[in-house]
């Protein structure tokens, strides 16, 4: 496992920004940018096949940590990976064109990095969609907090998903030669949801990480483009192609590894069952057997909890039992 890389004085951090049809929204992300308390050292923007004025409102910016990159659309993970072959510096940051951070995002995570040179990265809380909903909100209660973190065997089954789902690819500043090492983004078939994910779960498995709950930067849901928030979602790429991660995990966490697998499949299965898709569906239990049992698990959970909280259901549920 390469060894990670100190922090020197000036701290040096190259962003990535990859920009697809965002015209509306990409002068406010790299403003958010150039204005950090702790500037970076270069912004670069990969075009990535944009068909609107996008690239020449970046171009038209008068400032030489700038650099635009332009190449046929290949999609979010394409796009970061060739912006990450480009960067310079000892640590990157990846910002999505219709996002923003706050202004001491770069400096607060870097600090963190600073004081805690075994952390391959730093993951910040966030504010999401229009509201500016603060995040914490949501994580505070299942358990979360900030401080050092390694990932655990003990985690419960419950808990896989909002330690994982934190690490949202804007809000990490990470080293680069381990996102090196590791492959970068998943960048097959054009892949636009959980390309990300593959790469932060094969880090979180073979390194400490640092997290700061603290909303530092805002992630606009309601501007994605990519339309995984209005659409039947697909599997992650991390059950498609589960074998790299598994080769890159460490043999102490295979098991919760496979845990995290089959959680993650009985979701897609269930979410394949409700749109109808039991080709899908069958596909996932065939390649994850466990997951089948723990989407019933997951089902009766459900069912209890509303007979539980909802008034009156049981009885009404009782009146359509079938006789006999």
């Amino acid at each position: 496992m390469p060894q990670l890389q100190a922090i020197h004085e000036p701290p040096r951090i190259s962003v990535v920004v990859p920009l697809y049809n965002k015209a509306a929204y990409i002068k406010e992300t790299l403003s958010s940018i150039l204005r950090q308390t702790l500037p970076p050292s270069e912004v670069i923007v990969v075009n990535d096949g944009s068909t609107d004025e996008g690239p020449e409102l970046v171009q038209a910016i008068d400032d030489q940590r700038l650099q635009v990159i332009h190449q046929d659309n290949q999609g979010p993970g394409s796009a970061r990976n060739r912006g990450l072959l480009a960067a310079s510096s000892p640590y990157v940051a990846f910002l999505d064109a219709d996002d923003e951070w706050l202004p001491n995002f770069l400096e607060v995570t870097l600090n963190h990095l600073r004081q805690n040179s075994d952390c391959a990265l730093c993951v910040t809380g966030q504010y999401r969609g229009e509201q500016r909903s603060d995040w914490r909100n949501v994580l505070t209660p299942l358990g979360l907090t900030s401080g050092r973190w390694q990932l655990s065997s003990e985690l419960s089954t419950d808990q896989y998903k909002p330690n994982i789902d934190l690490l949202h690819s804007g809000a990490i500043v990470c080293d680069r030669t381990i996102i090196q090492h590791f492959g970068g983004f998943y960048d097959k078939h054009r892949c636009t949801y959980g390309e990300d994910i593959y790469l932060w779960l094969q880090i979180i498995l073979n390194y400490p990480i640092y997290r700061d709950l603290r909303p530092l930067m805002w992630y606009h849901t309601e501007a994605s483009d990519l339309a995984v928030w209005n659409q039947v979602r697909p599997p992650w790429p991390m059950l498609l192609e589960p074998e790299p991660i598994r080769r890159r995990c460490p043999e102490s966490y295979r098991p919760l590894l496979e845990n995290i697998l089959n959680t993650y499949a009985a979701i897609a299965a269930y979410r394949a069952t409700t749109a109808e898709d039991l080709t899908t569906a069958n596909q996932l239990f065939k390649a994850f057997p466990d997951a089948r049992q723990q989407m019933f698990q997951d089902w009766r959970k459900r069912v209890d909890y509303l007979i539980a909280n909802v008034p009156n259901l049981r009885r009404t549920l009782k009146r359509f039992k079938p006789d006999g």
